[in-house]
């Protein structure tokens, strides 16, 4: 079983891409969420309820994202760049999970293609419009949105 053949490889990518929120006593890293936020998101009862909470989590984010990047508040900015991917990473994450009912799945991933999009459409605008020193912060936030958005189009293909 050589690199060539492409379920190594992706046998050896999914090795790569655990959720820190998977490694239990390794999870310690800061994502950048707040506490409530963590709990709130534990706490829901549905997979419907933790998209809401981890969208919501990132619309909030991209707005300081947005505006820190703006006023060249580096620090503001690099703390909301990583609860934005996290709620991201969060919401894809829930989206594939094996809690959510096949029949509910292409909701949930139509629901956030359609979220990302427009985080996507809005980080694009404010690259534009944000100081040369601080688009570092506003392309990392792209990047995982992006990937993300790829990702939920990919999976939305099946129910095609």
């Amino acid at each position: 079983m050589g690199l060539r053949n492409p379920l190594a490889i992706i046998a050896l990518t999914a090795g790569l891409l655990i959720n820190p929120a998977q490694l239990g006593a390794q999870a310690d890293e800061d994502d950048g969420l707040s506490q409530s936020e963590k709990e709130s998101v534990a706490a829901a009862k549905t997979p419907e309820d933790r998209m809401k909470l981890y969208l919501d989590i990132a619309n909030e984010r991209l707005k300081i994202v947005v505006s820190a990047s703006r006023k060249g508040e580096k620090q503001s900015a690099e703390e909301a760049v990583k609860a934005f991917r996290t709620a991201v990473s969060g919401a894809e994450d829930n989206c594939l999970s094996n809690q959510v009912p096949e029949k509910d799945r292409k909701k949930l991933l139509m629901t956030l293609s359609k979220a990302t999009r427009k985080y996507n459409f809005a980080l694009v605008q404010a690259l534009e419009k944000v100081p040369e020193d601080s688009r570092s912060f506003i392309q990392s936030a792209y990047e995982v949105s992006q990937r993300v958005q790829d990702g939920a189009d990919i999976q939305l293909q099946r129910y095609k």
